[in-house]
């Protein structure tokens, strides 16, 4: 007779989830108890996906005719994985630049004065660029072209038919066909209106944490995904140009946090008890 019985055997799922990242201080000493500023959602993951590859040691027995294998030990786990994000905020790209997103504040001032050498026609040039700040200033105004040389810079020079300010940005564009600059020595003079902006600066240590992955399934149990310790590290092309949403790609490492904690915890949903 054919098996009637329900054994079972369907639990077929559809994945969907939300990806959470708990980063750790830099050099931060790592032990079970250790925690980071929070869990962040990262928004948007199109594919998030684990990997394991283990390595053994195999023992066959060679004693007559064809060697067997009679004994296998397992030497290593490497368990990674990889997940892609289409939530492009300062956050994110922080974490694929190893770096850290802030706020820089620029502070008002008047009738700043800046030098240019051999200024060149078709060229852009960056004002408010220095060691502290070197991609410079922005929302400039009451902007001034002088040229003739230090110490006079007697001659004041038309916009018009000579140069063009992108005051948002700070950048002054010598146009291709100046009449009045080329290869002259300029003195910029202009205002800086106080602002803030959001600003990522790249690093290069690496970039700890703990991963949490809280499925959310249209067809399947939910089974929500715990990586106490991992090491995060960018994974891919990241184009800033194209015809597609830009998408960051991520790469990490499955450790283990302490002796007493396993890499990884996969809970289902709880059920009350009575």
């Amino acid at each position: 007779m054919p098996l009637t019985a329900d054994l079972g055997g369907k639990n077929y799922t559809l994945g969907r989830g939300r990806v959470f990242f708990d980063r750790f201080a830099p050099n931060a000493v790592v032990n079970a108890l250790t925690r980071g500023d929070g869990e962040r959602y990262l928004g948007n993951t199109p594919e998030f996906s684990t990997t394991s590859e283990s390595e053994d040691l195999e023992h066959f027995d060679s004693d007559a005719g064809i060697r067997t294998k009679d004994d296998s030990v397992q030497l290593t786990l490497d368990r990674s994985g990889t997940f892609t994000c289409d939530n492009i905020d300062p956050e994110n790209i922080a974490l694929y630049f190893l770096g850290v997103a802030s706020s820089v504040v620029q502070v008002s001032a008047t009738a700043v004065i800046e030098v240019f050498t051999a200024a060149k026609r078709g060229r852009f040039y960056q004002l408010g660029v220095t060691e502290a700040n070197p991609a410079g200033v922005r929302n400039v105004s009451n902007v001034v072209v002088k040229s003739g040389g230090a110490p006079t810079w007697g001659t004041t020079v038309a916009a018009a038919g000579n140069y063009e300010v992108d005051e948002v940005r700070g950048r002054i564009y010598v146009e291709s066909d100046s009449a009045d600059i080329d290869e002259e020595d300029l003195q910029i003079t202009y205002d800086v209106a106080a602002s803030t902006r959001e600003r990522v600066v790249s690093g290069s240590a690496s970039v700890y944490g703990a991963l949490r992955f809280v499925a959310d399934n249209p067809k399947g149990p939910n089974r929500d995904y715990f990586l106490p310790y991992v090491k995060l590290a960018p994974d891919g092309d990241y184009a800033l140009k194209g015809d597609e949403w830009q998408t960051m790609g991520f790469g990490f490492e499955v450790l283990k946090k302490a002796s007493n904690i396993e890499a990884m915890y996969i809970d289902g949903q709880p059920v009350l008890t009575p």
